[in-house]
């Protein structure tokens, strides 16, 4: 028997159909009417626009990228629907109505109307979020059997909430209804992992670089990270302000490669592969090219070990013409997800240091050379030169911004003392980089 979900676009333009047989192999296939407007984008680089269905090959790494990473959580939701943990069209049939991005899957008797009539928001109490965030470990994503909140890759606790931009009101989004924030708690036996994230997204931005905007907030003691979503648009109408969901897809999922095997050691995607595929995909490559390089550089010196393919995206936005029509603009998103890991040496035996995905064919940071970062420049079609001023700009930027941003932060509620394992490590590597290439 053949199950079928509808993929829409902000919960009204018909994109597609996906569906699963009775073994749980999925297919999809656009819709006629999404392949013939000029503001068609495909769900994924890697299943482009074009008539026909796309196997359970073809489609699996992008589905899957819609789910949660941690097995643990998958088992958890799988659970509560009773469903196979291991099914993730039977997963995505409860959990899809809000997913990164701009799609929604929702079943074929739910679309009685261009606009979902059960999308809505209910407020929530201090006490009661603060009692949900309490859960989360055990209560994903904040689900509950009757009421679906979304679907969130990342190996994070988190769950999405709705903060009126006008009052600040939180709310909880239902029935497809889109989030404007996700929420994190501290990552299991990482304490205080939400403010070295906020630090080091901050630092991101301080320097100049297009990057997530964070925010900690305290609940009942426990520091809660707020990150606003940059999947979404905003536009101020007569009833108040509309938000409306702007398509995003990871660089794993671009690139038609299983989340199981996001690090390039493990198979997954390397830096040449994502830079060819910026050059392609990107409407502004001259833009985009080396804003991707200066997350690539920002990662390393900041000592990210997760900046693995997962952790970059393209994002889509539909835009008018002047010919009164729409086009859409890809491009690669803001910087998400960047932290330290020296800030954790406490919290294992021993801290093998890594890079989730290799420069000029090294892996390991302290090794580097600039040989690498020559042979990797190469690589991916660019400049040595380019890149070295590159490197050594933002390596006197970082080391410049991170002390004062360090003391902005003291005796606030984004405080830890790991932020100073993070100052000493990042200035340690800027000063080293800056005496080898300077």
């Amino acid at each position: 028997m053949t199950k079928t979900l509808l993929v829409l676009a902000n919960g009204c333009d018909r994109v597609g159909v996906l569906r699963a047989d009775a073994r749980g192999y999925m297919s999809f296939e656009y819709d006629p009417e999404w392949l013939a407007s000029p503001a068609a984008y495909p769900v994924s680089q890697s299943i482009p626009l074009r008539d026909g269905a796309f196997d359970h090959q073809a489609i699996e790494p992008f589905f899957d990228g819609l789910l949660p990473d941690k097995k643990d959580v998958r088992r958890q939701i799988a659970a509560l629907f009773d469903v196979a943990p291991t099914d993730e069209f039977g997963i995505l049939e409860h959990i899809g109505r809000d997913c990164a991005g701009a799609l929604m899957l929702i079943h074929p008797d739910q679309a009685k109307s261009p606009l979902q009539s059960d999308a809505r928001l209910s407020a929530i109490s201090t006490d009661d979020l603060a009692k949900r965030i309490a859960e989360l470990p055990q209560r994903p994503l904040f689900i509950e059997e009757d009421e679906v909140v979304l679907s969130l890759a990342g190996v994070n606790d988190k769950a999405a909430v709705y903060i009126d931009p006008a009052t600040q009101e939180i709310s909880l989004p239902f029935g497809g209804y889109p989030s404007t924030h996700i929420l994190k708690i501290d990552i299991e036996r990482l304490p205080d992992s939400t403010r070295t994230e906020h630090f080091c997204m901050k630092l991101a931005r301080k320097i100049g670089l297009d990057a997530a905007h964070t925010k900690i907030r305290l609940f009942n003691d426990r520091p809660v990270l707020f990150v606003t979503r940059f999947d979404r648009a905003y536009a101020q109408t007569s009833n108040g302000v509309r938000v409306t969901r702007l398509h995003q897809e990871d660089f794993c999922q671009a690139l038609g490669v299983n989340p199981d095997v996001k690090y390039e050691r493990q198979g997954g995607p390397d830096l040449a592969a994502m830079f060819a595929l910026t050059k392609q995909a990107s409407t502004i490559p001259a833009r985009d090219i080396p804003k991707l390089l200066g997350f690539v550089i920002f990662n390393f010196l900041i000592g990210n070990p997760d900046a693995h393919a997962k952790n970059y995206s393209l994002i889509y936005r539909q835009r008018p013409t002047n010919a009164n029509a729409t086009n859409v603009h890809t491009a690669i998103s803001p910087l998400y997800d960047v932290n330290n890991g020296a800030a954790f040496r406490d919290c294992f035996k021993s801290q093998r240091p890594r890079l989730a995905q290799s420069i000029g064919g090294c892996f390991d940071p302290t090794e580097l050379d600039w040989s690498h970062w020559e042979a990797q420049a190469r690589m991916i079609g660019s400049s040595p030169t380019a890149l070295r001023k590159a490197l050594l700009n933002m390596a006197k930027k970082v080391r410049e911004t991170i002390t004062p941003l360090r003391d902005d932060l003291r005796d606030t509620d984004a405080d830890s003392p790991r932020l100073d394992h993070i100052v000493d490590d990042v200035s340690n590597r800027c000063e080293a980089w800056i005496r080898k290439l300077g």
